[in-house]
């Protein structure tokens, strides 16, 4: 998403190991029940600059998501292998240099593929036809799914994430965009949720979705998203960084009630 995103559900979150991986920041807490059916040892975030938590100065959601699976006495731990500004083939890259270190122990939250969207309808540009905007959702959607295949064979528990928009939204977006581009940037959002979501339905339930539009703009779509973006319109503020946590947190619970977890 611009400035950041455009500049880039496992999380999916470049360049070589050394030089991406940050210090762990994971940390024990005592909010979840000693029966939590997920504990993992560490969460690996995946994707752009949503996971990164850009325009925020706050603990964005991954971080949040290992604090709340963490058991009293039990440390989680975080790789942020998110980078503002990427693409999903930039995450692909970034899956295929860390596959190694993968483990049947670890979460990977996923969430990429609006830097590859947005400019389609960005800036006095010839708006994209529907056929377009599909065949561009569609690329990028084949493109996720084929790094969460990549990502299955290691056991990892992997959540995918879309999103609630592929560009500005809220006072921003109106404030920004023509009703035109408004429009197609609904289209484009809408397109990809979509195939994404499909994509990882075929998956025969081996991972995890989560759908960020009822989370931003409320169950019947209608909601203002403002209250939870930052000021530019374009990435989650502190409250939207919670709101996506606890969707994902959701997520992993209801994915325990149906199958066996590869975590302990």
């Amino acid at each position: 998403m611009k400035p950041l995103r455009f500049g880039a559900v496992v999380l999916l979150l470049l360049g070589s190991m050394a030089a991406s991986l940050p210090e762990d920041t994971g940390a024990a807490v005592a909010s979840a029940p000693p029966g939590s059916p997920v504990r993992p040892d560490r969460v690996v975030s995946l994707g752009d600059s949503v996971p990164t938590g850009a325009e925020c100065d706050c603990s964005p959601f991954p971080v949040l998501v290992a604090a709340d699976l963490a058991a009293p006495g039990q440390r989680v731990g975080v790789d942020q292998l998110a980078e503002d500004g990427a693409t999903s083939e930039d995450v692909a890259a970034t899956v295929e240099d860390n596959l190694d270190d993968l483990s049947p122990t670890d979460v990977v939250l996923l969430e990429a593929g609006a830097n590859d969207l947005a400019d389609l309808a960005d800036d006095g540009q010839q708006l994209p036809t529907p056929a377009e905007v599909d065949s561009a959702a569609a690329r990028a959607v084949a493109t996720v799914s084929a790094t969460v295949d990549r990502i299955l064979p290691t056991g990892a528990r992997v959540v995918v994430l879309d999103y609630w928009a592929v560009g500005l939204d809220g006072e921003v977006a109106a404030t920004r965009y023509t009703p035109a581009e408004r429009a197609v940037q609904d289209e484009l959002t809408d397109s990809f949720d979509d195939q994404l979501r499909a994509a990882v339905d075929a998956k025969g339930g081996r991972v995890g979705f989560v759908g960020l539009r009822p989370v931003f703009h409320g169950s019947t779509g209608g909601e203002d998203p403002t209250p939870l973006l930052a000021d530019d319109g374009d990435h989650p503020n502190a409250q939207g960084q919670r709101a996506i946590a606890d969707a994902v947190l959701a997520e992993l619970a209801s994915e325990h009630a149906t199958r066996s977890p590869n975590i302990r």
